[in-house]
């Protein structure tokens, strides 16, 4: 039973690949996810459990068995719905908490890790979405910010090829520095932003890296399957306001913090599908 071991890799998205670059390249047996030294976990740490989860799951035809949580982290998962939604691919050693985090279901802070399937599902992100948004969130041009997100959901059920996808979204406060930060986290096992758009751009060749740049820079048309992904406008948002946008799709990724700041990451650990995080950053309100 092979047994897996990641460094810190829910904490931030340049972290992720801590847990991608360990998964084997054939897995048959039954895999052993060791969490003893993971911590604190962010949307897109959830997300990565939740993709790996059912990326190993899909290939052994066995469950991935977690172990070493401690507390805190066990009932942070439980409260997000990682073990609910994820019940087909992951099996816990030992049980769920006794203690359990408050449930509010209108709370303005938090979006549970929700499977995206069709557009009702979407629909019910939107509503949330628009809560959490405009509750902490002054921006100018929320609107097309929404759409954005709507229009990131659907693709994960109308272009990515795959049957169902992940958002999450939470909010995180930091009275010290008198901000807060609403974090969304998106992902499929699809077929890519490559994979989307290959047969109607040739000229962007076969580096990930190109799909993802066109994707951001908005220069793909909206009939080429997944379009610009609206990114252009999360770009300019987060370049006035603060935050970033991070875009990973196979073996490559760009952290954006406006249009002219991108740092890009290559060689990364090959995983199918895209994954996105979108932090937008605002004064903490009285």
């Amino acid at each position: 039973m092979p047994k897996l071991t990641p460094e810190q890799f829910g904490s931030d998205v340049q972290k992720t690949d801590n847990l991608f670059r360990l998964l084997p390249a054939n897995i048959s047996d039954q895999v052993t996810l060791d969490l003893n030294d993971t911590g604190f976990v962010k949307p897109m740490g959830v997300m990565t459990l939740a993709l790996t989860a059912r990326h190993i799951a899909e290939q052994s035809g066995h469950p991935v068995r977690l172990i070493n949580l401690d507390d805190d982290l066990l009932a942070y998962l439980e409260r997000v719905n990682l073990f609910a939604v994820a019940s087909e691919w992951l099996v816990l050693d030992g049980d769920l908490p006794e203690q359990k985090w408050d449930r509010n279901p209108r709370t303005a802070n938090l979006l549970e890790l929700t499977p995206i399937v069709h557009a009702g599902d979407v629909a019910l992100v939107m509503e949330r979405a628009e809560a959490i948004f405009s509750h902490w969130l002054r921006l100018p041009n929320l609107g097309s910010l929404l759409k954005v997100i709507s229009e990131l959901c659907s693709n994960i059920y109308q272009h990515s090829g795959d049957p169902y996808g992940f958002v999450m979204i939470q909010r995180y406060q930091y009275i010290s520095r008198g901000e807060v930060d609403v974090v969304l986290a998106a992902g499929d096992l699809g077929r890519g932003i490559r994979g989307s758009l290959a047969a109607k751009h040739p000229e962007l060749g076969d580096d990930p890296l190109n799909y993802i740049q066109a994707a951001m820079a908005g220069s793909t048309s909206r009939q080429s399957g997944r379009g610009g992904l609206g990114l252009r406008t999360v770009e300019e948002t987060v370049a006035k306001e603060g935050g970033y946008v991070w875009l990973r799709s196979e073996t490559a990724a760009i952290r954006s913090y406006g249009p002219n700041h991108h740092y890009i990451s290559t060689d990364l650990a090959p995983m199918p599908g895209t994954q996105v995080v979108v932090e937008f950053r605002a004064p903490l309100r009285d």
